[in-house]
């Protein structure tokens, strides 16, 4: 029996506990185990840091397909290939065995759907969730969540017309905002890993406002922001370890920039992308002299690398696979 019904259901949470001991005294027994989580579909929600567009194309940097040219292995100029550069969510998914359905791969059948979208809020997530298509939602799914960096550059928008102090609780208003809405994900079946938004304020655009505003508090300032998004979400969160798995996204990110070298990184602030090559229309062929995909941070100013993704999705993926879903 599952314990998480219990919750779900709005039992007391002594009950929840005298199941689990049933659980564990089975299994001690050798009457039972507890079974690894093999979640059937997976689903995406958030903002372009998770979006996959329909023609494969994502918000970081694109590779292309591999071929054979007389004997060696070579990348095809003319044809992108979405499962190379993989976002975290399918680091994720793979882990699993499933894939998205904006990206099959040599799969024939998708046991994922991608409904993050470019530029979306915290506001729009009850309207992803209720796009998914097909069943309703249930324990043998898997929903991943990462939203609220265009939160923060639209609070940061009103800057100075509007005090730091006040930017920072709205930023943290909608953190509780975004806590409440992924309670109710979790507790209407699936389980759920959410991810904090990146740090922004290490981004290059974080740098260049310094520059351009004469104001080198600029980036502090989103980060501050993004702190009190992340944890006020963070403490919003239902913490019993069973419907939601949290990954610490912008502590990622900030130790990537700290210690780069350890990660294998040689920019961390800089685009790796040229200006012209506007995103999602970045690739491999697009990139700054002695850029690459796998040594540089940031994509454009704000969008990750897929080193970066890499990263993230790691983290997604240990966190989904041993949490006791």
């Amino acid at each position: 029996m599952s314990s998480k019904l219990f919750t779900r259901s709005g039992a007391p949470r002594w009950l929840a506990v005298l199941a689990l001991a049933g659980v564990g005294l089975l299994a001690s027994c050798g009457g039972g185990q507890v079974t690894p989580f093999a979640p059937t579909r997976i689903l995406a929600f958030g903002d372009e840091l998770s979006t996959i567009e329909p023609d494969g194309r994502k918000y970081s940097i694109n590779a292309f397909r591999q071929i054979t040219v007389d004997g060696v292995l070579t990348d095809d100029p003319t044809t992108l290939d979405c499962t190379r550069n993989p976002l975290w969510i399918q680091t994720v998914a793979t882990s699993f065995g499933l894939v998205f359905d904006r990206c099959l791969g040599t799969a024939t059948t998708a046991g994922g759907q991608v409904r993050a979208q470019l530029g979306h809020k915290v506001a729009d997530l009850p309207a992803q969730i209720a796009g998914v298509q097909g069943p309703v939602l249930g324990e043998k799914d898997l929903a991943l969540v990462m939203i609220g960096m265009n939160d923060i550059l639209e609070i940061y928008a009103q800057f100075p017309r509007i005090g730091r102090a006040e930017l920072i609780e709205q930023a943290r208003v909608r953190g509780r905002t975004l806590g409440s809405l992924v309670n109710q994900l979790a507790t209407s079946g699936p389980a759920v890993v959410v991810l904090t938004v990146p740090d922004i304020g290490q981004s290059p655009f974080a740098l260049a406002q310094n520059l351009s505003t004469g104001d080198a508090t600029r980036a502090a300032l989103l980060t501050d922001m993004v702190a009190a998004f992340n944890n006020r979400m963070s403490v919003e969160l239902i913490n019993d370890g069973r419907l939601i798995g949290l990954v610490y996204g912008d502590l990622e990110v900030q130790n990537e920039v700290k210690f780069l070298a350890s990660y294998g990184l040689v920019n961390v602030t800089a685009p790796a992308c040229k200006d012209t090559a506007v995103l999602p229309d970045c690739t491999t062929a697009t990139l700054v002299d002695t850029a690459t995909a796998s040594t540089w941070l940031w994509a454009d100013s704000l969008r990750l690398s897929p080193v970066a993704q890499a990263r993230l999705g790691l983290l997604a993926q240990s966190r989904a696979q041993g949490n006791p879903f």
